[in-house]
């Protein structure tokens, strides 16, 4: 495992140890991926997570989105990506289910928003 690749699991490990409502779909993962922790595919199904969750709990989602501008503002390059490629890039495209994520971006993640 390259250091980088180490960088980013150990970035999942602590938005899941955050956020412990994501801990079912991240035991999915393992499952699904006999128990390796792809970080990018992770990413996506905490998007999906959100999307999923963001009429009823808006508050959690934003908070989840904080939490990944820190991690974005402090993070290494290959972080960055993940944060960039694997969530914002993720968010629904306008006009569908989700896509008021959007709205909940900081500027700094905003700034990767393909629809920006």
């Amino acid at each position: 495992m390259s250091r980088y690749h180490s960088e980013s699991v150990a970035m999942i490990g602590a938005l899941i140890y955050q956020f412990p409502q994501l801990l079912p779909l991240f035991n999915e993962h393992l499952d699904d991926n006999e128990g390796e922790v792809l970080p990018s595919l992770v990413m996506a199904d905490v998007v999906r997570w959100l999307t999923a969750n963001v009429s009823k709990n808006p508050r959690e989602c934003e908070e989840i989105l904080a939490w990944l501008d820190m991690a974005y503002s402090h993070g290494s390059d290959e972080q960055r990506t993940v944060i960039a490629v694997s969530a914002v890039e993720e968010i629904p495209a306008p006009g569908e289910a989700g896509s008021e994520l959007r709205g909940m971006l900081s500027p700094r993640l905003a700034e990767n928003d393909p629809w920006a």
